[in-house]
């Protein structure tokens, strides 16, 4: 039977699970148009003075009203007690909600009632049911006759899951109407609420393997660090680990895990000895999973040096140290009871096997990773490719809270070459994964017919309420000294006019060899121009002059953790980047993706680096190239932000695609910047130049290149 009621969440016991499963079908049967949510064996609260666990067995949240049912399976002396304390515990919760109660009121009612499945005497005023048509008879009794608003509904849902707070709120005082601070406050002032499919992420039990998807601002993370108070709270001595690659990530994952089980239990902090967010790799200063597991079973942790020096430069180090400890140990000890894995596509199959040796027999771990990081595949092979098995729990997230839609669309259009005058640069190995991000089609797909993709309100929420033609430009100028200028002057607007903070903003730069050297330009252009017009003919400086009055500092600077700063504004590489999210980004040097080396790698940099924004998105670049990228952006404007092709691609046209568009190998490039750092050492003193080189090096005369650069043959 169709209904719109959603079933999260699993009782252990077997006769409250029976009871659970009779309710839903009779709920189904005489409530078939119910709109609401039911979860099961959640929430769950911790009394840390009695050291006490009270677990609600079924909490019906619907719009018809508010259930809250515990299911006795032995007789007791005073229910009435317990469902006091449940009703306190649930009613504190809901108030701590500022948006549901007013006069020192909750804004709706809710009911409490005990399900006996033992002998027990009803008492007066605590509704006692004793079988599942009673417990039907009683909402119908009690059910409001007009539904609750979406709005209502919304706020109660978002009160009982304790979402309110997903996103971490920066109080900006004084904003002026019009501007991106008021827009982010805006923002700021939306109830949040997980939905549903990121519920039953949270709540699906842990036993087996369970696979969390969804594309970059999907809330991976959040659900993730959100399950891991969830397991720590109903099982405080499990030894837990949630596990990353990006260093950066950590900052976030602690601030996320604080917050949710601070807001959970009271203001208590969570244990961390039971509860560890580790690093991957690790080392003796700051403890990873390879790390720990390496001492547990007497091998000897290699460092970066030592791990090159084994395996080759060249070598995936991480994955190679995996395989080697996998195929060493013979026995592995269980160490954990639960690892979670962020950014799981960040890894191979090895490291994700490693983890599941040290788990055990119950063998809980859950990964999450985004669905689609890398254009031209999945990101990630199937369970069974990985582990040999299929997953207890898959869970896909369609939904994008991060991305505004048509950044979305822009970063997958350019990110495949979708408007490329010389044809797509690459694609996804299958077209199933489109909806699995949640792009809709009017028809389905279908090979070598022309096919229109694009993003709704559903999957695209329109969280931040502004001109959708601001959220994203590209930006094209003559020459580095131009473009880092116009940077320059887009920031001072953003910190004066637009009222932004330093930690609004992000800047990156899509030249991965030059990277730290271009951030060194931009502070010196940035101090160049303080200088022309602070001081005086006397050379006396004036500071109140400065002209930008803000601190640049590159990521990673500090420590592999440092990212934003309070003061500063970071500037940082792609891969630095990843992992974090900011409502202002500024990506640099984007011409870098054309004509590249390595056209795919760069364009799936270009796609990751355009998915860190929250909000706004400016892609600035100078010379021809940048022209060229600039009319892909035409083209995907002139489509309305969807995503067009005359002819979907079929596996022939799919492998052409493939084969004609490969990137030079990593080796062939880490050569290539080899002799790019050579040719810069050699002309450093003047006594050689650049164009004595090429000639050189070609063998042609100074006519013989001018001719190629002009597009000669």
């Amino acid at each position: 039977m169709e209904t719109n009621l959603k079933i999260l969440g699993s009782l252990e016991e077997s006769s409250k699970h029976d009871v659970a499963e009779c309710f839903v079908q009779e709920l189904n049967k005489n409530f078939p148009q119910l709109t609401g949510e039911l979860y099961l064996g959640y929430p769950i609260y911790i009394d840390e003075i009695a050291n006490r666990r009270t677990c609600i067995d079924i909490a019906l949240i619907s719009k018809i009203g508010i259930y809250i049912f515990n299911i006795l399976t032995e007789s007791v002396i005073d229910y009435g007690e317990i469902q006091d304390d449940i009703y306190a515990k649930v009613e504190s919760k809901f108030k701590k909600q500022s948006f549901l109660f007013k006069h020192r009121k909750l804004i709706f009612e809710f009911h409490t009632i005990t399900y006996a499945l033992a002998d027990i005497m009803e008492q007066e005023e605590y509704p006692l049911v004793k079988d599942v048509d009673s417990a039907i008879a009683y909402i119908k009794e009690t059910c409001y006759e007009e539904e609750f608003s979406d709005d209502l509904y919304r706020k109660i849902l978002s009160g009982l899951q304790e979402a309110y707070g997903i996103n971490t709120r920066t109080e900006r005082e004084g904003v002026r109407e019009g501007t991106k601070a008021y827009a982010i406050n805006q923002m700021a002032s939306l109830i949040e609420k997980y939905d549903g499919c990121q519920m039953e992420a949270i709540l699906s039990d842990t036993a087996g393997i369970q696979r969390i998807r969804g594309m970059a601002g999907s809330g991976k993370t959040i659900i993730l660090a959100r399950k891991a108070v969830e397991l720590h709270t109903a099982h405080p001595n499990w030894n837990i680990v949630v596990t990353y690659s990006t260093r950066s990530l950590r900052g976030q994952l602690e601030s996320l895990i604080g917050r949710f089980y601070a807001a959970k239990n009271e203001g208590a902090k969570y244990n961390k000895e039971k509860l560890k967010i580790m690093q991957s790799w690790g080392s003796a200063s700051s403890t990873g999973v390879y790390y720990e597991i390496c001492l547990r079973h007497g091998i000897s942790p290699m460092n970066v040096r030592e791990a090159k020096s084994k395996y080759g430069k060249n070598a995936n180090l991480f994955s190679s140290m995996c395989g080697d400890i996998l195929s060493t140990i013979k026995n592995f000890q269980k160490m954990y009871d639960c690892i979670l894995i962020d950014e799981a596509q960040d890894f191979d199959k090895n490291y994700l096997r490693l983890c599941l040796k040290i788990l055990g027999k119950e063998q809980r771990l859950v990964y999450a990773y985004d669905e689609l990081q890398k254009l031209n595949e999945e990101a990630m092979p199937n369970p069974k490719q990985i582990f040999g098995k299929s997953v207890m729990y898959d869970t896909p997230l369609t939904v994008c809270y991060r991305n505004q839609g048509n950044a979305i669309v822009t970063a997958h259009a350019i990110g495949m070459g979708l408007y490329r005058k010389e044809g797509i640069l690459q694609l996804p190995s299958t077209s199933s994964v489109w909806e699995a991000i949640g792009y809709v089609t009017d028809t389905p797909i279908e090979e070598g017919k022309q096919a229109v993709l694009y993003r709704t309100a559903e999957t695209s929420p329109e969280l931040l309420k502004v001109d959708k033609k601001d959220i994203i430009d590209f930006l094209c100028y003559d020459n580095a000294r131009s473009m880092n200028k116009a940077l320059l002057d887009m920031i001072k607007d953003d910190l004066e006019e637009q009222q932004l903070l330093p930690k609004d903003i992000m800047i990156i730069d899509m030249d991965t060899y030059d990277y730290s050297k271009n951030c060194i330009q931009l502070s010196n252009i940035q101090q160049t121009l303080n200088s022309e017009v602070a001081y005086d003919e006397d050379w006396t400086y004036h500071e109140e002059r400065e002209i930008y009055k803000y601190s640049l500092h590159s990521a990673g600077a500090a420590n592999p953790e440092d990212f934003f700063r309070d003061d500063s504004i970071v500037y940082s590489s792609v891969r630095r980047a990843k992992g974090n999210e900011t409502f202002m980004v500024y990506i640099v040097n984007a011409q870098k993706c054309i004509n590249s080396l390595q056209r795919r790698t760069d364009r799936n940099g270009l796609f990751t680096a355009i998915t860190r924004s929250k909000g706004w998105v400016r892609v600035l670049g100078f010379g021809e190239d940048m022209c060229i990228l600039n009319e892909e952006f035409e083209e995907i404007k002139n489509h309305d932000f969807k995503l067009f092709f005359s002819e979907y691609p079929d596996k022939d046209k799919l492998k052409e695609i493939f084969l004609n568009n490969k990137d030079v190998a990593d080796k062939d490039v880490k050569t290539i910047d080899s002799t790019r750092a050579l040719i810069d050492k050699l002309t450093e003193g003047g006594n050689v130049t650049k164009l004595q080189l090429m000639q050189e090096l070609f063998g042609m005369s100074k006519e013989e290149l001018a001719k190629i650069l002009e597009g000669g043959e």
